[in-house]
């Protein structure tokens, strides 16, 4: 029987699907009134706004980056937790400019896809020391980043569909 990898694995597949997250995300907001970006989600986007979305995958992709900066300049590191969780406060995003923060993300990605291009098969394997989880790898903490960007990138379109139909 063939050994079939866990989905998100394969570190060539992580990094293409890390690579084109932040275009999907723009592809998803281009066109959109900033009267839309504004509108509230409801039942399951509950707290949020198409607005904070790239605010916040922003700020975690600083986040991720950091961690994968430590762990690949020490052995071991203690990083820092990511909030992969955390509903941003609209006081925060709410006079940014949609466009530049989804551009910043997509500069922010660029450089992390380019840091983890240049590493080695046992790079991957490399550990920090999280506060609450432990030791955790880079293929680890870079498969949680391509679930973050699923989930997000699911969830603007599930808004973005609910606003078509609002408009119906």
């Amino acid at each position: 029987m063939r050994y079939v990898r866990q989905a998100g694995s394969d570190p060539s597949f992580l990094l293409k699907a890390l690579g084109e997250a932040s275009g999907e995300l723009q592809r998803a907001f281009y066109g959109l009134h900033p009267r839309e970006l504004t509108r509230q989600g409801r039942g399951m986007d509950d707290g949020w706004c198409l607005q904070a979305i790239p605010f916040h995958m922003r700020e975690t992709e600083r986040g991720f980056a950091a961690q994968f900066k430590a762990m690949l300049d020490r052995r071991e590191p203690e990083i820092l937790h990511v909030d992969v969780d955390d509903i941003p406060f609209p006081e925060d995003y709410e006079d940014t400019d949609e466009d530049e923060v989804l551009e910043e993300f997509h500069y922010l990605r660029r450089r992390t896809t380019y840091l983890l291009w240049d590493i080695s098969e046992r790079e991957w394997e490399r550990g920090g020391i999280h506060p609450y989880r432990g030791r955790v790898t880079v293929l680890q903490l870079a498969r949680e980043m391509y679930q973050h960007d699923l989930e997000h990138l699911w969830q603007a379109r599930r808004m973005i569909e609910a606003l078509a139909g609002a408009t119906r």
